[in-house]
């Protein structure tokens, strides 16, 4: 459906107020200066592992800028649990690992509420046949000399214990030893963005790409530091041929579609978005949050609706759900949509 003249103020008020950062917290507080609002927020979760009895220690969470500063990170606890204090209302990227599942990745909006917010994630096992694709592992692992790879694990092992310093020198020493160790260099680039030094990190990625080009992670990890310092047409290229090496991760379509977004491809990214969808129970629903405002970027508010309604389903309580409710009212009220528009996401491409 699409707005007329007469709509274009209504539009604006829906941009604005959907859960998809085009509103700051200060222009809310400039229009309402006398509502008293607490200044800072938490964010808490549990992190499910499946193929674990139940939680798993081992989860690492991570929350970031959205320009890929790092803001804190933390083990889960024994029952799976994690809360960040004392949070900024900004966006963030939450992103959680485990060793041998795939890593989560979501967008959260915490610019209003002044209760705590509340994730719930599950990780996914990366499976043999995933394990063996090109895309999955790094080619110079078998050809890294043994020094270098002690250096490597000593440096994962300072990394887990959340020693910085000492993790970056053990990396920094591995591709001393090996330039061409590209999972070391991928480790070294996301010590450098966890110590603040994200610009730094870029050089070390390339070198793993450039090592070894089958890598998946250095083209996510590029394009996501890219996408944060809005260089959006060198993540699109980075991304892209990510895409072309190893097909068989979402978050590459998921990254892609960002950066699409950011270049005013819309079509573009609600192709690269859907194709993220289409990996099924997998995906993070912060993928409909995404599409859902790209299609109200080109004023689609069927589409974007039925976004909204995808995320609710699977995440009833996520840190989008309250104010995308409010912009489904919206819509509805003014006409926009109707409530027996039930139909959830639109389908994969085919």
């Amino acid at each position: 459906m699409k707005l007329g003249h007469s709509g274009r103020a209504g539009k604006h008020l829906m941009l604005i107020s959907l859960t998809l950062g085009l509103a700051s917290p200060a222009s809310a507080q400039q229009q309402h200066p006398n509502v008293s609002v607490r200044a800072y927020v938490d964010l808490q979760g549990t992190v499910r592992v499946e193929g674990e009895k139940e939680h798993s220690t081992r989860a690492i969470v991570r929350l970031e800028e959205l320009q890929g500063g790092l803001v804190d990170e933390q083990a889960v606890s024994a029952n799976g649990q994690f809360c960040f204090s004392s949070l900024r209302k900004i966006e963030y990227t939450l992103i959680a690992t485990a060793p041998g599942h795939e890593t989560y990745v979501q967008r959260v909006d915490l610019t209003s509420g002044g209760g705590p917010t509340t994730v719930n994630i599950t990780l996914r096992p990366v499976t043999t046949q995933e394990r063996a694709a090109p895309g999955h592992l790094a080619r110079t692992e078998a050809t890294a000399p043994k020094k270098a790879r002690k250096e490597l694990e000593r440096g994962v092992r300072a990394s887990d214990e959340r020693k910085l310093s000492e993790a970056r020198a053990h990396f920094e020493k591995a591709v001393q030893i090996y330039p061409c160790y590209a999972r070391a260099q991928v480790h070294l680039a996301l010590t450098l963005m966890r110590e603040g030094n994200s610009p730094q990190a870029e050089a070390p990625l390339k070198k793993a790409i450039e090592c070894d080009p089958d890598f998946v992670e250095p083209y996510l990890h590029l394009g996501r530091l890219f996408n944060g310092e809005q260089r959006y047409l060198e993540s699109r290229e980075v991304l892209a041929e990510g895409v072309r090496r190893a097909p068989g991760s979402w978050q590459l379509y998921y990254h892609l579609g960002q950066a699409d977004e950011g270049l005013k491809n819309y079509a573009l990214a609600e192709q690269e978005l859907l194709r993220a969808l289409s990996f099924g129970r997998e995906v993070s629903p912060a993928v409909h949050e995404k599409l859902a405002e790209v299609y109200l970027r080109e004023n689609a508010y069927d589409k974007a609706y039925a976004e909204m309604r995808a995320y609710l389903q699977a995440e009833p309580d996520g840190p989008y759900a309250a104010r995308i409710r409010a912009v489904i009212q919206q819509l509805e009220s003014a006409g926009r949509v109707h409530s027996s528009q039930s139909q959830l996401a639109t389908g994969p491409p085919k």
